[in-house]
């Protein structure tokens, strides 16, 4: 099965849902303030709510997206990942602390997806273009703009796989 369709496979087996509770609180803090940036970067004056929600919506479907990439990039299946317990007191306290820790130490002037395994840079740039060029896009005068925020919503969620994977091999 090459990279496409295990991928095609994980997108329609993975939920939001489905992550750890610290992965999941991880992701909405992050996505709370990645899409108060693109909202103020790309639409500065928009005034209809809709056009928000949409974009919201499209971000955070972009980064699920990036997140089951990198699951299928390094075929780790559609299993849940547990790397918290919310029985054991500060347990999810210190998940959070730890990915928000490696989200803060990731380079910054790092280009996204270069060096991940074979395949993945261009189903990445592939899916963002599906999105952006796509008909529910056609309309909007903002998506060249908003494609490169797009690349940068798919990436964080890559990361947030990949840093699953590196605490679940410190735990093991």
């Amino acid at each position: 099965m090459n990279l496409r369709e295990r991928f095609e496979d994980y997108r329609g087996r993975i939920r939001f849902a489905d992550l750890d509770l610290a992965s999941r609180s991880m992701a909405l803090l992050w996505l709370g303030l990645f899409r108060d940036r693109v909202i103020r970067n790309c639409f500065p004056r928009v005034g209809s709510q809709s056009l928000i929600n949409d974009i919201s919506k499209l971000i955070n479907s972009t980064y699920l997206e990036g997140y089951i990439l990198a699951r299928a990039a390094y075929e780790l299946g559609t299993g849940r990942v547990l790397l918290t317990d919310p029985e054991r007191q500060a347990s999810v306290e210190a998940g959070v602390d730890r990915l928000r820790l490696m989200y803060e130490e990731e380079e910054v002037g790092a280009i996204p997806f270069a060096d991940e395994p074979l395949g993945v840079e261009a189903l990445a740039d592939a899916l963002v273009r599906e999105i952006v060029y796509g008909p529910d896009l056609m309309w909007l005068e903002e998506r060249e703009l908003l494609k490169v925020h797009l690349r940068y919503a798919l990436w964080a969620g890559y990361n947030l796989a990949r840093f699953e994977r590196r605490l679940s091999r410190e735990r093991g």
